[in-house]
Formats: C-alpha cells, structure tokens, sequence
C-alpha cells in the first residue's frame, strides 16, 4: 500500500471532494492501518509553513518528505500531486488521520506501554532538529535532537506518564494528585512539580537523569525496589549496562550507580547537562566518540573514524548557534586531527 494514496484521499474527503468510490477505498486503507510512524510530526512541520512558501519550495519539502516516508511510487509524482492545493489536501489528510487514528505501527526500538496504541499521542524530533512544547497539563517541554516521546490520549485526567527515548528536558507543572512519571527503558523518574532533563538514548552514551530544580525519585529497573532521590543540581549516571558508584560510603546492596553533583555552566545559571535547551552545544572532557554522538543528532550528520585511537581524543567545546563547518574547525585547532567533509558525511583521520 502507497501512502500517498492514503493521504490525497484524506484530502479530498475533508474538501468535500472525494466521490462515494473513493470514500469507500479510503475506509478500506484505514481498516488497513497503513499509516507509517512519526508521520504527523513530519508532515505538521510543513504544513505549519506552508503559507509562507513558495509552490516550488512546498513541492521541494514535500518530496524530500515523500522519500523519508517511503510514499513514492512508480509513477512521477505530478500525476497524483498536480500543485499545491492537492499537496495542502493530503497533508491536511494525513494530519487529522494521525492525530485520529494513532500510530499502531510504533516503532519496535521504542518502549512498551501496558494501553491501546490508538490512544498515545507521538512527538518526534529528527536529528538537526530541536522543538519546544507544551503538554496538556501545562507542562513544558524541550525534545533534543533524535528524541521521540510517547503519552496518553487523556494525558493529565487520570495520570501524567511519559515514555521517552531520547532526551528532554520537563518543567513540570504542579499537580499532586497526578504524579508525573518519565518511562525509559532503564529508569523511571517520579516528580510533583520540579525542572530536570532527562537522556536516555540507545546509544553507549550515559543515560542520566538531571534535577535543576525541586526533587525527583529515580527508580532502577535492574532494581525496582531501590530509588535514588535526587536534589536540584544532582545527577544519576548509568554507564552502558555496567553500574559504578563512586560514594563507597553510601552502597545499596549489589546495586552500584554514579550520583554526581553538577554546576552551571559558562555564563549559565544551568548545568552543562541542560544548555541545548538554548540551543548551544557543549561538552567537557568527552571523548571524541561519545562528542561525535552528540554532533550527528545536533547538525545530522555522521562521523567515520579512521582509526578508533582517535574516537579517545579528548574535547571540550561551548558552541552557541554555530554551524558543523565551524565546530570542526575550531576542534581540528584544539585536538589537531585531520577531517574531511563529503555532503553530510565527515571522516576523521
């Protein structure tokens, strides 16, 4: 099944176009469930600007949507999307049946929820991309870069769960009959109201939980029956599935974890952990592999090393909206090593 189909009947269904044989094949997609995963987010960015661009430049993002999605098909694409209003239409299609029917295809990486998938709602940041918003409880939140972060449908009515993959950063709004609860696949983070990020990638990176202000209870899922409370500017680390802690004093049973406190950063009033929120990009002390990480989510790029001696190398960097071009500039100055650059591809050697 082609969802491009789906989406140009959508379309013309919601303006009132759609003839009764097409009405018909477009409850026979839907009965289907031939939706694709984090389509809304996509598509609701450019749907958002639409009205301020061009045909030619909605055609152009249309079409580079159209290859992430895998929406094309044998025949050239002018033939089922003529001009901008039947690129409006299908977009708008595809919006409303996202938001209506949910993604029941969710993506096999991401963490498992004990509800019906048609009732989560899906918010998914590409890599390059950082996007503030505000859940239904009042809570704000940023999402970095590669990050998707699942809730209720009825989010704030009977509870306040979370499950993220990625990493965000929660100001949470207060409400103590409604605990808030952040789900990722190592730990659980419990708060009534306070601001703390959270990063939990599926990559050899930390995952950590980062309190700014108020208190959070961190629960283990290698040991549920032992929390860790965290006070503002205090941090838990896990480190790629093997625990250390570095406070012999203070051991839980086998359990061993690293509780770290943290400062702010340069010209900051927040740790270095939480600076991406305004979109600056800082590391102290990181190896070049785990920076590398960290800069093909930010700029969408990807790293290759040509000899993994090099992944060791030891950096530190503070960069406020500065371009990829720049950033390996001013790293190749301070480290010494040799890069090129290919499209969005960088090799270090």
């Amino acid at each position: 099944m082609n969802d491009t189909r789906l989406f140009v009947l959508l379309g013309k269904k919601l303006n009132k176009e759609a003839t009764e044989a097409e009405l018909s094949e477009l409850e026979e997609l839907i009965r289907q469930d031939a939706i694709q995963p984090y389509t809304l987010e996509l598509l609701q960015e450019i749907w958002m600007k639409k009205a301020a661009e061009d045909e030619q430049h909605l055609e152009e993002r249309w079409e580079r949507t159209a290859q992430r999605l895998n929406t094309y098909t044998e025949e050239p694409r002018r033939r089922f999307l003529p001009g901008r209003l039947a690129v409006a239409a299908a977009l708008t299609g595809a919006i409303v049946f996202a938001a209506w029917f949910g993604y029941r295809h969710y993506n096999n990486n991401t963490l498992q929820a004990s509800i019906q998938p048609e009732q989560d709602s899906v918010i998914t940041v590409m890599n390059g991309e950082r996007k503030r918003f505000v859940l239904p409880d009042g809570t704000q939140v940023n999402l970095n870069s590669g990050s998707q972060l699942r809730f209720h449908k009825g989010f704030g009515q009977q509870d306040r769960e979370i499950w993220l993959n990625g990493e965000a950063f929660f100001d949470v709004s207060k409400d103590a009959a409604h605990p808030f609860h952040v789900y990722t696949d190592r730990m659980t983070v419990k708060v009534l109201g306070t601001s703390f990020n959270v990063k939990s990638y599926n990559t050899l990176e930390n995952i950590e939980t980062t309190v700014i202000s108020g208190k959070v209870e961190v629960s283990l899922k290698e040991s549920k029956e032992k929390k860790v409370i965290l006070l503002p500017n205090e941090k838990i680390s896990l480190k790629n599935n093997i625990f250390t802690k570095d406070k012999a004093d203070q051991p839980i049973s086998d359990l061993q974890y690293e509780v770290h406190t943290v400062k702010a950063a340069n010209n900051e009033t927040i740790p270095e952990e939480a600076v991406w929120v305004k979109e600056k990009l800082a590391f102290t002390d990181e190896s070049f592999d785990m920076v590398a990480l960290k800069m093909e989510r930010w700029h969408n790029v990807k790293f290759h090393f040509a000899n993994d001696k090099l992944k060791d190398l030891r950096l530190n960097g503070d960069f406020d909206n500065v371009s990829i071009e720049e950033t390996m500039h001013i790293l190749q100055m301070m480290v010494h090593f040799k890069y090129e650059m290919t499209g969005n591809n960088i090799y270090i050697r």
